[in-house]
């Protein structure tokens, strides 16, 4: 073996054949430590002589760097790894299942490495330690861990120019130059601004271009504001951005699909454009545009733009008020929602998205002539793509289905874990995850690992549970508490997360028009590091799930009774904004299917029925008693179900692959899982 190399954060072989006088590239190869010694060969570019010294000992920096970080992957420190005997510096295996091969029992294809003998430095009696000869490598600090494979992984997605010399110099030059000329008319004919001597002791806020290539191909091109060098209370007071929950999203999904309703999307073009601003703030001339403005004027802003901490809000404004003059009714549960009632209409809006829906083709069209009368639209006809879930559907069997097959490729890609092996299940049940450390990232010299990886690894995890992955809601939960210090077992965590999502990239929410609906409570008395339980729940319309959450209680229960009363009242405080939610979609009928509330703990739905006193639940807080006050006024109903049949229970605790897979499908989970190769056994990590 003469070396190896990152490719997409993935660590290849460099093995040279003496036979066929060739260097080969490869994953599958076992190393040989029984320490025969090998013949050297002549390698190209080395010489005989060369060869054993090269081989030996580490060829650069970043060798040195990935060894460290198996070491980590293998359970054990650099110190320790030192002070056990070791034929010699052998690399990392890829996988630490890999390591279970049995000695010469190899697959025809694998290669095989046998190492060099060891080479000890002479001792003197000044240097003679305790301890037997110890690894020559260089000791490491500890920050530089996963920096290589990480930095290699943002590159690979870094692909936009960051300036428009840039953009107008490359490849693709032709449509870059004619979205940046589309931005710079609508700049324009929007009245964006206009050209003012620059006034003394003012601030000057700064401005680029910002250049993005969509997921569909194209080319995109804003003049975003350096929002940044704003000053509070003289260049804005109020910053607000409407977003809309996905948890709204999938309910009107559920609907659209339960009622066969038509689901539209159409964009704003430069959305943020149509607000007016009621601030005075001036703006440097933009890029490119030198020729237009004299020298040493500036811009000043009429118009928002991108960027500036107030756009958003004025854009806000601008869209409630169109909304409000067409007749429709602003949802008091998300703002982001709008309901016209005579016309059946809804509309969800995200920033600059719009999600289009109606019970007749004739209303859809409405609407959207409505809008392009007004503001400068792009109409992407039916839903298909929307925050990076995908939509398709099945009108004539009425079902619908939501994935992020895309995006979970994207962050595996991102993070170089496209090529790892799939895994049975997103946590090891056997395995408790604890911090051990007393660092914080105030201390970063100290850290065990770069908790900026992490915590990017931990972030894009999180959006694809928010999205459509409860089966990971756990899994995530438990990972993110671990952000201000990870540690090397942390880390082995959330990549096996990585590798459960490599095995079930395709797996979906389906919503049809079944009535399976309902409420599922769950809790894990006092799992945490420190004793406190962790709550979930799971709320099903038209069998599939449309909220969910798993969450560590704030306070420590005394009892599984209490965890579980504790966690029913947070699902409680979910079901009546839920059943608000339905009554002003007019989904009237999904009301009381929600609001049956099941739980596994005979003791928690006594206590919530009956309000009598109990010597041992004293103590519990006034807030936790909410739930027997909605019993007590039928706003909630509550029922048992067997332990067995608890799909909350995914959102408790690490479960084996068989009741973990049979909760993900009653929580409406479908598609293909892929095959598990290899040696993997359930609980490996």
């Amino acid at each position: 073996m003469i070396g190896y190399r990152e490719e997409s954060g993935s660590r290849v072989y460099q093995v040279y054949d003496e036979d066929t006088k060739q260097v080969l590239l490869t994953r599958d190869i076992v190393f040989d430590e029984t320490g025969q010694e090998l013949t050297p060969h002549t390698v190209p570019g080395t010489t005989a002589e060369q060869e054993p010294d090269k081989l030996s000992a580490g060829t650069n920096e970043q060798d040195r760097q990935i060894e460290y970080e198996a070491s980590w992957e293998r359970g054990k420190t650099p110190s320790e790894e030192e002070d056990e005997e070791s034929p010699g510096e052998t690399l990392p295996p890829i996988d630490p299942d890999e390591v279970n091969t049995a000695p010469h029992a190899y697959d025809k294809d694998t290669i095989v490495v046998r190492q060099l003998p060891v080479q000890v430095l002479p001792t003197t009696p000044e240097t003679t330690t305790t301890y037997e000869s110890r690894r020559l490598r260089p000791r490491l600090t500890t920050k530089e861990i996963f920096r290589p494979a990480a930095g290699q992984a943002y590159m690979a997605v870094a692909e936009e120019p960051v300036s428009l010399q840039e953009a107008l110099a490359g490849e693709n030059r032709r449509e870059w130059k004619a979205a940046w000329e589309s931005e710079v008319e609508s700049l324009q004919k929007n009245g964006t601004w206009v050209v003012a001597k620059s006034p003394p002791e003012r601030n000057i806020v700064g401005c680029r271009w910002l250049f993005v290539r969509k997921g569909d191909g194209r080319f995109k091109v804003r003049l975003v504001a350096k929002g940044f060098s704003q000053k509070p209370g003289i260049d804005f007071t109020e910053t607000f951005a409407l977003v809309a929950k996905f948890t709204t999203l999938r309910v009107q999904l559920a609907l659209v699909a339960e009622n066969d309703w038509e689901l539209h999307t159409m964009d704003v073009k430069t959305a943020f454009l149509n607000g007016v601003l009621e601030e005075e703030i001036y703006m440097e001339c933009p890029e490119g545009l030198e020729e237009k403005i004299p020298q040493g004027m500036v811009c000043r802003l009429v118009k928002a733009i991108y960027g500036l901490r107030q756009s958003p809000c004025t854009w806000y404004q601008k869209i409630h008020d169109f909304f409000l003059a067409h007749g429709f009714i602003r949802s008091t549960q998300d703002y982001s929602l709008y309901v016209h009632y005579e016309r059946r209409v809804l509309v969800l809006v995200y920033v600059d998205d719009l999600v289009l829906a109606a019970a007749e083709v004739e209303q859809i069209e409405w609407i959207k002539a409505a809008l392009k009368n007004t503001f400068e639209m792009s109409n992407l006809g039916e839903l298909t793509t929307y925050l990076g879930l995908d939509i398709s559907r099945n009108r004539s069997q009425r079902l619908l289905t939501l994935d992020q097959t895309k995006y979970i490729d994207k962050i595996l890609n991102r993070h170089g874990m496209q090529d790892a092996r799939p895994s049975l299940t997103p946590l090891d049940p056997n395995t408790c995850l604890v911090s051990n450390s007393k660092v914080t990232t105030a201390d970063p010299k100290s850290q065990l690992l770069d908790f900026e990886v992490y915590q990017s690894a931990v972030g894009s995890l999180m959006y694809a549970m928010l999205g459509t992955r409860p089966d990971i809601a756990y899994a995530v939960g438990l990972v993110s508490q671990f952000n201000h210090s990870p540690e090397p077992e942390h880390w082995v965590a959330v990549k096996r997360i990585f590798r459960y999502l490599v095995g079930t990239r395709e797996l979906k929410i389906q919503y049809g028009s079944s009535n399976e609906s309902g409420t599922y409570s769950d809790a894990d008395w006092g799992s945490g590091q420190d004793r406190k339980s962790v709550g979930g729940f799971v709320f099903l319309l038209n069998r599939g799930a449309v909220s969910w959450a798993s969450k560590k209680q704030t306070s420590i229960a005394l009892s599984t009774t209490e965890a579980e009363y504790m966690a029913m009242t947070q699902a409680s405080k979910e079901m009546i904004w839920l059943q608000e939610l339905f009554q002003e979609l007019g989904a009237l009928a999904h009301i009381d299917q929600i609001s049956r509330l099941y739980g596994d703990n005979q003791g928690a739905l006594a206590l919530a029925r009956i309000p009598e006193y109990h010597a041992r639940t004293k103590h519990i807080d006034i807030q936790y008693h909410f739930v027997r006050e909605l019993v007590m006024g039928k706003k909630i109903y509550l029922e048992y179900c067997p332990t067995t049949n608890m799909i909350a229970d995914i959102m408790t605790k690490a479960l084996p692959r068989t009741t973990h897979e049979k909760h993900s499908t009653a929580i409406g989970m479908i598609g293909r899982v892929a095959k598990h190769h290899g040696t993997l056994r359930e609980g490996a990590c």
